[in-house]
C-alpha cells in the first residue's frame, strides 16, 4: 500500500505556508531576522566607516611628524640630544598609528571566532599593566596593584588584555591631568561566580557632558589624541565574557571603573 504525501497549500496572506494537517510555518520571522541582521551590520559598517575617516585624518598627522623628523635627521649639524628627541617623536607617532589601526581591527572583529581558555585573570592584568607602562602616557604614572587572587575564568586572553589595557590607559591619561602626583590603582576581587577588575585614578573626573554617552564610539572626553573607541571596545569585550564595564564613581578627586566577567561561560 502506497503512502500518499499531501502537498502543502500555499496562502499569500501574510506569507504563511499552511499545511493540510494544520501546521503553519511563519516565514515572516526569518525575513525579519535577516532584515534586522542586515540593519545591524549596515550600522556597524557605517560606524567603521566614520572611524576609518577619523583615523585616516589622525594618521596623516602622524605621518607628517615622521616625515618631517626624518628630514631633520638628515641634517648633520643636529646634535645628539636633538636627534634623540626626533627619534622619540617618530617612535611615539608610530605607536599612535599602531594603536589606531588596532582599534579599528578590534572593533570590526570583536565577537568573532573568540578562543576561550581557562586562565588566571591576574596574569592578563599583569600583562596589561606592563604594556601601559611602556606607553608615553603611562611612564610617569604610579600604578599600584593590590594582592591579586588566583582566580581563574574562561577568557579570551588577548581580547581581555586589550580591554583592561584601554581602561588602564584612560586612567593614566586622566591621572596625568591631576594637580597631585598621578596615581592609578588596580584591584581584582571575586564574588561567587564573578570576577571584578577595578581601576581607579586620581584625575579630575569625567566631564558631565559626556557621562551619558561615555561608552559610545568616538566619545573622547576631551582627549585630543583619543580615538573614542577604548571604552566601547572594553565594554564589548566584557560582554563577550558575560560581564560589563561601568563607572563606579567619578568626581573631582578621581574616577573608578569596574570590569566584570563570569568565571564559567557554560553557566551563563
Amino acid at each position: 500500500m502506497k503512502t500518499l504525501l499531501r502537498k502543502p497549500k500555499s496562502s499569500d496572506r501574510g506569507n504563511i505556508l499552511i499545511f493540510d494537517k494544520g501546521v503553519g510555518l511563519d516565514v515572516r520571522n526569518g525575513s525579519q531576522r535577516r532584515a534586522q541582521s542586515q540593519m545591524i551590520e549596515a550600522e556597524r559598517m557605517s560606524v567603521i566607516g566614520r572611524m576609518a575617516c577619523s583615523i585616516t585624518h589622525d594618521m596623516r598627522h602622524s605621518l607628517t611628524v615622521i616625515y618631517a623628523n626624518a628630514e631633520f635627521l638628515e641634517h648633520h649639524d643636529t646634535c645628539a640630544n636633538g636627534r634623540a628627541n626626533l627619534l622619540l617623536e617618530i617612535q611615539e607617532a608610530v605607536l599612535d598609528m599602531t594603536e589606531r589601526i588596532d582599534s579599528l581591527l578590534h572593533f570590526s572583529r570583536s565577537g568573532r571566532n573568540n578562543s576561550f581558555v581557562r586562565e588566571r585573570v591576574s596574569l592578563v592584568v599583569e600583562k596589561a599593566v606592563a604594556a601601559v607602562k611602556h606607553h608615553p602616557d603611562g611612564r610617569n604614572v604610579s600604578i599600584t596593584r593590590g594582592k591579586f587572587p588566583p582566580a581563574e575564568a574562561d577568557i579570551d586572553a588577548r581580547n581581555l588584555e586589550s580591554a583592561i589595557y584601554n581602561l588602564l590607559l584612560n586612567a593614566c591619561q586622566a591621572a596625568t591631568r591631576s594637580t597631585h602626583v598621578p596615581e592609578v590603582t588596580v584591584l581584582i576581587t571575586e564574588v561567587d561566580e564573578r570576577i571584578y577588575v577595578t581601576i581607579s585614578d586620581n584625575g579630575p573626573g569625567i566631564p558631565t557632558s559626556v557621562r551619558k554617552t561615555l561608552f559610545d564610539p568616538f566619545v573622547t572626553a576631551g582627549k585630543p589624541n583619543g580615538t573614542g573607541l577604548g571604552l566601547t571596545l572594553a565594554r564589548r569585550i566584557a560582554e563577550e565574557h558575560v560581564g560589563s564595564v561601568w563607572v563606579e564613581e567619578s568626581n573631582r578627586e578621581g574616577t573608578e571603573f569596574t570590569l566584570s566577567l563570569t568565571k564559567n561561560r557554560s553557566l551563563r
